[in-house]
């Protein structure tokens, strides 16, 4: 049986419940600066073709896949590439930027970009 590839941009691992009473976990936390505050912008969990099979049939799932936060495919691929070319950006849980700040907070408090 082949493996199937989920690729994720939500910023939280999500647990998919499926109909036969196991799970699916979905490497989540893209765009959320890890223990070396390297910040992915995608992440890419394998699954089998039966997980895959009755994943599609989980609502939520149906809804991440809807709106562009996750999707599916059968060759390993690098998991920023993918999602940069094929999946949102970030959901509204992500980190902010200074570029997402200054877009939520317009009139606000002035972000100063960090000198080198």
């Amino acid at each position: 049986m082949s493996r199937i590839y989920i690729y994720c941009t939500l910023s939280n691992d999500q647990r998919y419940q499926l109909k036969d009473g196991r799970s699916v976990l979905v490497a989540g936390k893209a765009n959320v600066a890890n223990k070396q505050l390297v910040t992915p912008k995608g992440m890419a969990t394998a699954i089998s073709e039966d997980e895959f099979n009755l994943l599609q049939e989980n609502i939520v799932f149906k809804a991440h896949s809807k709106n562009g936060f996750v999707s599916a495919s059968h060759d390993k691929q690098d998991a920023e590439a993918f999602a940069a070319r094929n999946l949102e950006a970030a959901d509204k849980a992500a980190q902010d930027t200074p570029e997402t700040a200054k877009k939520r907070n317009a009139g606000g408090a002035k972000v100063k970009d960090a000198e080198a």
